[in-house]
């Protein structure tokens, strides 16, 4: 150690005190040395045993391997362990709990507060060298062998506590009594806290000193009860201390200490002073005092005598005693009852203060020294209040000196003024303190100035009797004598000399900015009131002392100091204004040393000098005689800016706006200064101020207020209003920077200005332009500034330039909104020659490059776009130029780094290849020339992976038509998209905080529009070989499919599903190999197994349940097909909520579309496998909800065919349960699917072909749909042909029970039918002849108030044309009420072949015709079920047409579509799949037509023959196949069934339905009533067949 005492003040931890305290006592003697080696003594061994010769391990560190131990005994290596024990104990043990360690996460100390036991008496036994050596020899009788003095136990007698953190804390400690035997083994605690020592409960240890958690209540407000709430301790025992057990004689023996007198003496005071202090600072002493000095009964004699006695008494108490005390919750009422007493007794008040004037002990401790503000304050408002108290008595007095005559003698000597009151004496005594030995206390002295500087406001008296101590003298003094040498003449330091002068200050240095102003800035105030005081008329009386103090010597010292250190400015300011009334001189040397301190001092040194500035040039008007400070600090400012240019410019950018001399004098004088320190100035922010000055001057605070001072060029002001006077400011300041523009090339040198000089320049000019008006009068330099530009900016290979950045900003903003300025570009030759020639670094890994080009780019690139939209001679002269298309190259694929110059280049790109109508032959060349080049540039060069934001942009204004779209298959095109997908489609998924769907869809129509233009040409080699070399088309498929969820928005869906199936038709074989399977498989997934599904936010929902708000943000668990559709999933059935059904339908219909695609495609090419067919009808039975039509239709037309694949394709579909399944669900719970001809076709075909229903369930059903029957047919009212969705509602619900009961009835006939049906078919009957006739009643008068409302106001044009309209309406109803009586010869049996269906199935040899008719496969229609009331009325017909001609429209739709192309085949995938008759309009028209003539053919023949037709269409007006061979006789209806039906009713049949618009449910239900009865009639007449 250093052998130097130790340093107690100083903070340590625990550990390294208690090492330096013994380390210490060690060095003080040798006997110290024996001692602390007795006591705190030990000895540590190592010791190394075989593990051949110990029965169990139970030490670490084991040596083996290469460190295996040579055996003393034996010599061989051996496997051992080496362990650490002890092998003798000191009497007091020590040990360190290790609560601290160190972070290597957070890199910070910590403290560790977990749980840590030990025990009272601690067994040191088995850590013995003794024991761990002997136990394998010795496992008996060990400890009796040992000695009879040793002693291995130990009891714990000290523990050494810290509270707090690993940074910061507080120590104390709990002792075990050892000196006391009696109190030893009691044990008897005492707990060690600073100068608080008082016994402990040594039970508490565990609690205070383990650690760990502890447990308390806190109060939840939320349910609200009290919580238990945990945390855990910050204390805990950092060191513990344990004492060796001694034997009993030891125990018991008496200590003895040699003690020194003075040392005892001095404890026996010590103690003393501790019982006294104890006692007096008692809450009950403290109470009794109060109850003393605050009960004076007024009964005593002598009251005043009583009143002072008391006052003494109290004061003496609070001022000696009870401010002293730690705690003070009383000090309150103590300072109210002072103030009362001192109220009553005037003689009480003179005491107070001729006490303090002959002892200065109380105002010393008190107001200097305490450090305790609340008490200083509480004294010096005493103070003021008995003065005040006094004042009306002693004020007279204050100015009067002190002599025995009692004459008025002013001129007596200073030290005889005031003698006379105890108030002035007591000032006095204060202005003394201030003299002898207040500085080391200086920081306390806010509160003595303070009650200096109330005594002095109180009123002329006081002010002038401190003039007259000269107190202004004695306050500078002692401020000048705390700052330097006692000689007051002070000069103004350099920078050095005021460095040197900062290190010796000791108390009010500007290193102590806690202290320094709240301690002095009273002091500044009481100086400047006590000068205006002093002043008579013109003239100040200050006394010589004074005026030298404050004015004297070099520099004004006393300013100087006092301004450089920032003590209350404003008074200063006030100071000077006092001093320079009248005084022109003065405020001019004032000012003079303000400017030259300006200029030696540094800029942070100097901002008290300009705030002082400030508020003198804030001054105007006031009392007269006041110099024109804004005048002289104006003239001077210059002779300063040199030295602190920034600083200064930054004061007059803050004065301008102010003050309009300021204003005034820096406009006129910006020839002098603006280049000067805005262009040519070598510092960035000496060039920033003048910009900000410039600002300061245009008379607008918007304007100034938008200006931002940072590196980054400004915006210009746009639709900023300005007054007249402004504008003419602006425009003076911006004429004034133009003409400017031919000298800036002088600083445009890179070598010897840098690159940055004109920043400040052209970001201001930018930020004047308000109006088109501004950037007119650029017109006039644009010769400068291009003379500016090249060659100086533009050739020079420099990376970042900022001056061209700034240059190219401002050009950018003039031309914006200005065509007169783009034409000074384009109408200069030398101009479009050159200005495509610009360096251009495109350094894209550094940073500061990066950055540059980011602000440069936009600008330049912008220029260029303006001049071509001007002209177009630069267009074409600019798409050539080499530097384009090297932009085009190596700055678009880097979007993300330069969006605003990529977006200005895809503009330039869009330019490019416009196309005019006046375009020459060589114009149009020149852009495809562009577009073949730029598409070869970005395909050789883009990366797909990284470069989609540039491919998306680029494809999508390059490929315009067939030939460019070719060029980017023939070129590898397609594997770069794929690259391009493969990229968004991983991030999609994975990167949560990229939203790509955007880019998907654009890319996606990209490919679209690719493969749709390839698909014309597949018989060319080129193309075929550019399809084979995509390798990557198959699983570009399959990842198209896992964007199929509920997780993707509809738009990347359906561009999906168009992808998918332009690539179903570009290569048919391939994708039904590999896309038919995996379909398959995960439809019957999600059908079979218990996988739970996934859903995303864009499933249908009802319930608006799921985070729609968040749909961007929500990516699904993994990529997946998920298009099953569960009946879980299905909230409402079809017809409740119609809203919902529309969204179920958007969902999954574009899905539903493409399945029926792939199967059209299918038969087309001979490949309808098996597990096509499985597919085909797992999707039918996923769709039911939706009630499509495309699995009827298709299935319709296969079992008309008589090919031999269609006859397979039938028999596997009989086969499968899920077709079975599937009918028997229309049966059961989707019956309004029926109200669907095509549906109702289909079951009539397939009905008879498969075992839907046994008998029992068949006859069940048919009673529930009898029942049905009875029980709704009420509902059909006449009165609901007013309201006809009413209507429409109540009759498809029965139309299409009656369908379903029409053919269970027809293929599954029960063994008796209910005697009650026919009588209510009968009553339906007739309900529904009812409704009709009042809705062609309702109808018929609409119409007329119509035709009345259109004769009285249309034209006789437009009433010629009504009457053509609907006179061919009325034409349009016969041909279908002609084909509704039709013979029924032409309806087909479903087992009937025809020639030319065999010729459909065959595929065709070559791709044209598969693409004759494409687009429709591409742009699918929309599925339209039911049709809504506007739709197209050529359909009506069809829609509301008998059964019979609905079969014969299937029929023949179904005849033409096999004998036409596959193209012809495969667009019904798209068009118009919900009704059949919607599909070909204009064909179904004309079949009808065909077939009213063969009936009118037909009319001619027998009675007999025309009777059985009407039979047989009878049977077929719900729409059914004939029946099988056992029921075709039961379904033919008799004669009598048609009574009453002629030929009339059902021609008004017919007008009703055709006067609404389709579909007409009523009319549908009318038939299928009709047809009803006559099966339900030959039921009844002949019975049900045998089997």
């Amino acid at each position: 150690m250093d052998k130097q005492p130790l340093n107690t003040g100083e903070q340590k931890d625990m550990t390294e005190f208690f090492t330096d305290l013994i380390t210490k006592i060690e060095e003080m003697s040798l006997e110290l040395k024996n001692t602390v080696k007795t006591l705190f003594g030990g000895v540590i061994t190592n010791n190394v045993v075989s593990l051949e010769s110990l029965d169990e391990v139970t030490i670490k560190d084991t040596l083996e391997g290469d460190n295996m131990y040579t055996c003393s005994q034996c010599g061989k290596k051996v496997r051992a362990e080496k362990r650490a024990c002890f092998k003798k104990l000191p009497r007091i043990l020590s040990f360190n709990t290790m609560r601290y360690t160190f972070n290597m996460v957070t890199m910070m100390k910590e403290k560790v507060n977990t749980h840590f036991s030990f025990p009272l008496r601690l067994d040191m036994t088995p850590y013995t060298e003794d024991f761990l050596m002997g136990k394998g020899e010795r496992k008996d009788g060990f400890r009796e062998e040992r000695k009879a003095t040793e002693s291995y136990e130990y009891d714990l007698i000290g523990v050494t506590v810290h509270t707090g953190t690993a940074d910061g804390g507080h120590y104390y400690s709990f002792i075990r009594d050892i000196i006391n035997p009696h109190a030893y083994k009691n044990n008897k605690w005492y707990l060690f806290n600073d100068a608080e020592v008082k016994p402990f409960d040594s039970a508490q240890l565990a609690s205070e000193c383990f650690g760990g958690e502890m447990t308390t209540k806190t109060y939840d407000s939320v349910t609200d009860k009290f919580m238990d709430f945990s945390f855990e301790k910050t204390h805990s025992a950092y060191m513990l201390f344990y004492k060796r057990v001694e034997l009993e004689e030891e125990n018991g023996k008496d200590f003895s200490f040699d003690v020194s007198p003075d040392l005892l003496e001095w404890i026996w005071h010590d103690n003393m002073q501790f019982l006294q202090d104890k006692n007096i600072f008692e809450h009950t002493y403290f109470g009794f005092m109060w109850q003393l000095c605050s009960s004076i009964p007024s009964t005593l004699p002598d009251p005043k005598a009583v009143s002072l006695m008391t006052a003494k008494l109290s004061t003496s108490f609070v001022l000696e005693t009870f401010i002293h005390s730690k705690e003070k919750p009383t000090m309150l009422q103590w300072i109210e009852l002072l103030t009362k007493q001192f109220n009553n007794s005037q003689a009480a008040c003179e005491w107070f203060l001729d006490r303090m004037a002959d002892d200065n002990w109380w105002p010393m401790q008190i107001l200097i020294k305490c450090p305790n503000q609340i008490v200083r304050q509480m004294f010096q408002r005493l103070c003021i209040h008995v003065i005040q108290r006094l004042r009306p008595v002693h004020a007279h007095l204050y100015l009067q000196p002190g002599m025995e005559d009692g004459s008025d003698d002013m001129d007596g000597p200073v030290e005889d003024i005031g003698s006379r009151s105890c108030v002035t004496r007591f000032v006095k005594t204060l202005l003394s303190i201030m003299e002898h030995g207040v500085k080391p206390h200086s920081k306390h002295l806010t509160e003595y100035f303070a009650f200096l500087y109330e005594f002095a406001k109180m009123g002329e008296e006081e002010s002038q009797f401190l003039l007259s101590l000269q107190a202004i003298s004695i306050m500078v003094h002692f401020y000048m004598g705390t700052k330097g040498p006692e000689n007051p003449q002070v000069e103004v330091l350099s920078e050095e000399e005021a460095e040197e002068e900062d290190e010796e200050e000791d108390i009010l240095s500007l290193a102590e900015e806690k202290y320094r102003p709240a301690a002095l800035e009273k002091m500044i105030a009481l100086i400047a009131l006590l000068v205006e005081q002093s002043r008579s008329e013109r003239h100040l009386t200050l006394s010589q002392s004074d005026m030298a103090a404050l004015t004297g010597g070099k520099g004004f010292p006393f300013l100087f100091q006092h301004i450089r250190d920032g003590i209350n400015i404003r008074q200063t300011c006030n100071l000077i204004f006092s001093l320079c009334r009248y005084n022109n001189r003065l405020a001019e040397h004032i000012v003079s040393m303000l400017f030259t301190s300006i200029a030696k001092l540094t800029p942070e040194a100097a901002n008290p000098f300009f705030k002082l500035l400030t508020m003198l040039m804030e001054f105007a008007g006031g009392p007269p005689g006041m110099p024109s400070f804004a005048s002289y600090i104006l003239q001077r400012i210059w002779e300063v800016i040199e030295y602190n240019p920034s600083q200064c410019l930054d004061w007059l950018a803050v004065q301008t706006p102010r003050n309009k001399l300021a204003h005034s004098w820096v406009l006129q004088n910006m020839e002098n200064w603006v280049e000067r320190f805005l262009l040519a100035h070598n510092y960035p922010r000496v060039r920033t101020s003048a910009a900000y000055l410039l600002v300061s001057l245009i008379p607008s605070n918007s304007f100034r207020q938008m200006f931002r001072s940072t590196r980054s060029l400004h915006l210009p002001t746009r639709e900023l209003p300005l007054s007249p006077d402004t504008t003419v400011v602006l425009h003076q300041v911006y004429n004034l920077l133009l003409g400017l523009l031919g000298r800036a090339k002088l600083y445009v040198d890179a070598s010897v200005h840098g690159t940055t000089k004109l920043m400040q320049y052209f970001s201001f000019m930018t930020y004047c332009l308000i109006s088109k008006t501004e950037k007119l009068m650029f017109s006039g330099y644009f010769m400068d500034l291009w003379n500016l530009f090249q060659p100086k900016l533009s050739e020079p290979a420099i990376a970042t330039n900022h001056n061209k950045q700034a240059l190219l900003s401002f050009w950018y903003n003039v031309c914006v909104d200005c065509p007169e300025n783009v034409r000074l570009v384009v109408q200069n030759p030398v101009v479009t020659k050159n200005i495509a020639f610009n360096y251009i670094l495109a350094d894209h890994d550094d940073q500061e490059v990066v950055l540059f080009n980011r602000g440069m780019l936009p600008a330049y690139y912008g220029i260029l776009r303006l001049c071509c939209e001007q002209s177009p001679a630069f267009t074409r002269q600019l798409a050539s130029h080499q530097n384009i298309q090297w932009a085009f190259k190596n700055l678009t694929p880097h979007a993300s780094q330069y969006p605003g110059a990529v977006e200005e280049l895809f503009n330039l790109m869009q330019l490019f290849v416009a196309q005019r109508p006046d375009m020459r032959e060589e114009e149009l060349e020149d852009i495809k020339q562009f577009k073949k080049t730029t598409i070869s540039c970005y395909l050789r060069c883009l990366d797909g992976r990284s470069c989609w934001t540039t491919l998306i942009s680029a494809f999508r204004v390059l490929l315009e038509n067939d030939e460019d779209r070719l060029l980017v298959v023939f070129n590898r095109g397609l594997i770069l998209m794929t690259e391009s997908f493969n990229t968004l489609h991983m991030m999609y998924h994975e990167a949560t905080a990229c939203h790509v769907t955007g880019d998907l869809v654009e890319l996606l129509s990209i490919f679209l529009s690719v493969l749709k233009s390839t698909r014309p040409y597949l018989q060319r080699k080129d193309v075929k070989q550019a399809l084979i070399q995509w390798q990557e088309r198959i699983d570009f498929a399959h990842k198209l499919l896992t964007l199929l969820n509920s997780y993707s928005p509809p738009e990347l869906r359906n561009a999906c599903l168009d992808v998918l199936k332009e690539l179903v038709l570009l290569s048919p074989h391939d994708f039904l190999h590999t896309l038919v399977p995996f379909l398959q498989h995960n439809h019957c997934t999600y059908h079979h197994s218990n996988i739970p599904m996934s859903f995303g936010p864009y499933l249908p929902c009802r319930e608006n349940i799921k985070l729609m708000g968040a749909k961007n943000n929500i990516r699904p668990p993994r990529p997946e097909l998920n298009m099953c559709l569960l009946p879980s999933l299905v909230e409402s059935s079809k017809g409740k909520d119609e809203v919902y059904d529309r969204m179920l339908l958007d969902y999954f219909l574009s899905y539903h579309q493409f399945i029926h695609l792939l199967c059209r495609v299918a038969i087309n090419c001979e490949k309808f496998t098996d597990t096509l067919v499985k597919l085909s009808v797992l999707i039918a039975y996923e769709g039911l909800p939706l009630h499509l039509s495309l699995f009827p239709k298709l299935w319709t037309e296969l079992c008309q065919s008589s090919s031999v694949m269609a006859k397979t394709c039938v028999k596997l579909l009989c086969e499968d349960p899920a077709f079975s399944e599937f009918i028997k669900c229309i049966l059961m719970d989707e019956r309004t699917f029926l109200n669907n001809n095509v549906a109702y076709s289909f079951l009539t075909c397939f009905m008879h072909k498969v075992q839907v229903l046994s008998s029992p369930s068949s006859s069940n059903l048919i009673g529930v749909l009898v029942t049905n029957l009875l029980s709704e047919q009420s509902n059909l009212q006449p009165e609901l042909a007013a309201h006809r969705v009413e209507l429409n509602k109540t009759s498809s619900l029965l139309n299409a029970d009656l369908r379903a009961l029409v053919l269970l009835l027809s293929v599954q006939p029960p063994q008796a039918v209910d005697p009650a049906l026919s009588p209510a078919l009968q009553e339906l009957l007739a309900r529904c002849r009812l409704c009709i006739q009042q809705r062609s009643t309702l109808e018929l008068e609409a119409k007329d108030v119509k035709a009345k409302a259109e004769d009285e106001g249309a034209t006789p044009v437009k009433r010629r044309r009504m009457s053509s309209d609907d006179d061919a309406a009325a034409d349009g109803a016969a041909p279908l009420c002609v084909a509704s009586t039709s013979s029924s010869s032409a309806l087909p049996a479903c087992s009937e072949a025809k020639a030319d269906h065999q010729e459909a199935l065959t595929p065709t040899s070559t791709s044209d015709t598969e693409t004759r008719d494409s687009s429709s496969l591409i742009d699918p229609g929309t599925e339209q079920d039911p049709p809504s009331p506007d739709s197209n009325p050529a359909t009506s017909g069809n829609l509301d047409s008998s059964p019979k001609e609905e079969k014969m429209e299937a029929s023949s739709s179904s005849s033409s579509s096999f004998s036409s192309s596959s193209s012809s085949l495969m667009q019904e995938a798209g068009d118009g799949f919900v009704q059949g008759e919607e599909a070909e309009p204009q064909r179904h028209l004309g079949t009808a037509e065909e077939h009213g003539e063969e009936a009118k053919k037909g009319a001619g023949t027998s009675a007999s023959s025309d009777e059985v037709k009407e039979k047989k269409e009878a049977s077929l007006k719900a729409g059914i196949c004939p029946a099988p061979p056992q029921l075709e006789d039961a379904a033919l209806p008799s004669a009598t069934g048609l009574s009453g039906e002629g030929p009339e009713s059902s021609h008004a049949s017919s007008a009703q339905v055709n006067s609404g618009p389709p579909p007409d449910m009523l009319d549908m239900l009318y038939r299928t009533v009709e047809a009803a009865i006559t099966i339900v009639t030959k039921l009844s007449t002949k019975g049900p067949p045998s089997s």
